[in-house]
C-alpha cells in the first residue's frame, strides 16, 4: 500500500514539473508585458483645422499587458501642442491619459487599436486647465521593436460652438518586451 502512495505522488510531482517547464516557456516566447515612447506629429481636422490649428507635435509613453495571446490591455500618458496661424488666439496644449486595448493581427506586425480616457486641455495665455473626455483609434505595424502607426483621436471640449475636436497623428517610436 505504501509502495503504491508513493509511486502515485511520485506521478504527480513529475506531472506538475513537466507542466511547470511547459508553462514557463510558452509564457517567456509571448512577451506578456511591453513599454513603448513615441513620437507624433498632429494634423488636425474638421473644425479644428477650420479654427486655423494647423499642426502640432507631441509624445506618448505607455506599456501593454497581454490579455490572450494576440490582445493587450494598454495605458499611456502624453503631451500634445498644437499651433494657431491667427495673432492672438492661443496655441492649445492636451495632456491626454488613456486605456484601452491593441489587438496584434498577422504574427504580431500589424496591430488595430482603440483607446479613452481624459485629456487635461490648456490654451496658452489662459489661467487653468480643463479635464475633458479623449478618444482615439489607430492602427500601426511593429517591426523588431520598431513602431510606425497613424491614429485618430478627439477631445471633447463641450465649449461653445466646437464641441469635438479632432487630428490624425502620425507615429513613430520603440517598444520594448519585458
Amino acid at each position: 500500500m505504501l509502495k503504491y502512495i508513493f509511486m502515485n505522488m511520485r506521478m504527480v510531482i513529475m506531472f506538475l514539473f513537466a507542466g511547470t517547464i511547459l508553462f514557463s516557456a510558452t509564457a517567456k516566447a509571448q512577451r506578456l508585458v511591453f513599454v513603448y515612447a513615441n513620437g507624433m506629429y498632429n494634423k488636425p481636422t474638421g473644425k479644428f483645422n477650420d479654427a486655423n490649428y494647423n499642426y502640432g507635435f507631441g509624445g506618448e509613453v505607455g506599456a501593454g499587458v497581454g490579455l490572450l495571446s494576440k490582445t493587450f490591455l494598454t495605458g499611456s500618458v502624453g503631451y500634445n501642442s498644437f499651433n494657431n496661424t491667427v495673432s492672438g488666439v492661443s496655441n492649445l496644449k492636451a495632456t491626454p491619459i488613456k486605456f484601452g486595448f491593441r489587438q496584434y493581427l498577422f504574427s504580431r506586425i500589424l496591430f488595430a487599436k482603440v483607446d479613452a480616457g481624459v485629456a487635461q486641455t490648456k490654451a496658452e495665455g489662459f489661467d487653468g486647465s480643463k479635464s475633458k473626455f479623449t478618444l482615439g483609434a489607430g492602427a500601426g505595424v511593429k517591426l523588431a521593436g520598431l513602431n510606425l502607426g497613424i491614429d485618430y483621436n478627439t477631445i471633447n471640449l463641450n465649449e461653445g460652438g466646437q464641441n469635438w475636436i479632432g487630428w490624425l497623428a502620425f507615429k513613430a517610436g520603440f517598444s520594448i518586451g519585458l
